[in-house]
């Protein structure tokens, strides 16, 4: 059986830092834990998490708290987070925050849970949990959160695709999804996004308005199909779309096609995320592409900051990602 010790030996180093670089504390160099990780990997060695939690009192895994992982956005936002936490030498455990409540609404007790700190997305209803442990949100954009973010560039992507739009042509721009909020403190990203589109709208000078240019539809694929046929049923005349989710973009492209309209010629159309499946669609999607890689290391190096120092205190810090925009057939003129 590979113990600690060998790793160390194997990399040169002593145990107590074999040990430090496994747990990523940040008192061991990038080099060092690099070459610790290598020689762990190439031995095979894995940690006892139940001797390491009695033993130190950390667990070296961290809970991904989500609604859930259905559809390509989450499963491929939580395998980057797994990507990162494993090169970090930790695990990484999936809860669903939509079972925290029970049938009178309130939340369940989550003191089962043994990570280290807590990495949440549509986790409002895990107050309790994300008090008791170190907690990054993600995709969060309440004012004067508790909580470290690490957000999408809603607000610069939004633009980026509304002006897109604008510049292949289009002139009477459509917004596919909920109604938009109010100005005060929207928290989360598809009311920040539509927030966004409506502002870039207006400083390009369109015609815009809540009422007439919204396709007020559910946020998902099916609710993208209904903007479809509404698009084709009402003869809405939107010469441009967009969709603050790949998934409703998705699901508007196949709307259109069940009413033989075609994109773009008829209408162009631009979604948001940068998932996988845009790569395989008919036309292909033109889309704002998240940097999903930067996100789980930003979040992973703050989560961890956190848990090494419990007893520092400083303001929560809020990262924005980057992002690319891709242009594919959906909006090529």
């Amino acid at each position: 059986m590979v113990t600690l010790k060998d790793v160390a030996k194997e990399a040169g180093v002593t145990a107590t830092t074999a040990s430090r670089a496994l747990r990523g504390m940040d008192m061991v160099t990038p080099k060092t834990t690099h070459r610790v990780l290598a020689a762990a990997e190439k031995l095979g060695y894995r940690m006892n998490i139940s001797a390491q939690s009695l033993r130190t009192g950390k667990s070296g895994t961290v809970t991904f708290l989500t609604a859930g992982i259905d559809g390509a956005y989450f499963s491929s936002l939580a395998m980057r987070f797994a990507a990162e936490l494993n090169r970090q030498g930790m695990h990484m455990l999936i809860e669903s925050s939509k079972y925290l409540l029970d049938d009178q609404g309130n939340e369940r007790d989550m003191s089962y849970l043994f990570s280290d700190g807590i990495i949440g997305i549509n986790a409002k209803h895990a107050s309790k949990a994300l008090s008791s442990h170190p907690s990054v949100l993600l995709e969060d954009y309440t004012l004067d959160s508790p909580y470290d973010q690490v957000n999408a560039p809603s607000q610069a992507g939004t633009r980026a695709a509304i002006r897109h739009l604008y510049e292949k042509g289009c002139r009477r721009i459509g917004l596919v999804g909920h109604d938009i909020p109010p100005e005060s403190n929207p928290g989360a990203s598809q009311q920040v996004r539509m927030l966004a589109a409506r502002h870039e709208c207006q400083q390009l000078g369109l015609e815009f308005d809540d009422e007439h240019s919204l396709i007020s539809v559910p946020w998902s694929r099916d609710g993208g199909v209904e903007a479809g046929h509404r698009w084709a049923d009402d003869r809405l005349g939107f010469d441009g779309l967009f969709c603050p989710s790949d998934g409703l973009a998705l699901g508007v492209l196949r709307g259109l096609a069940d009413r033989g309209v075609a994109v773009p010629q008829d209408v162009a159309v631009i979604g948001f995320d940068g998932i996988e499946d845009g790569e395989y669609s008919v036309p292909t999607l033109s889309t704002i592409a998240v940097d999903f890689t930067s996100m789980a290391q930003a979040a992973v190096a703050l989560l961890t900051h956190r848990i090494n120092h419990p007893d520092e205190e400083r303001y929560p810090q809020t990262v924005t990602v980057g992002y690319r925009l891709i242009e594919r057939e959906s909006t090529r003129r």
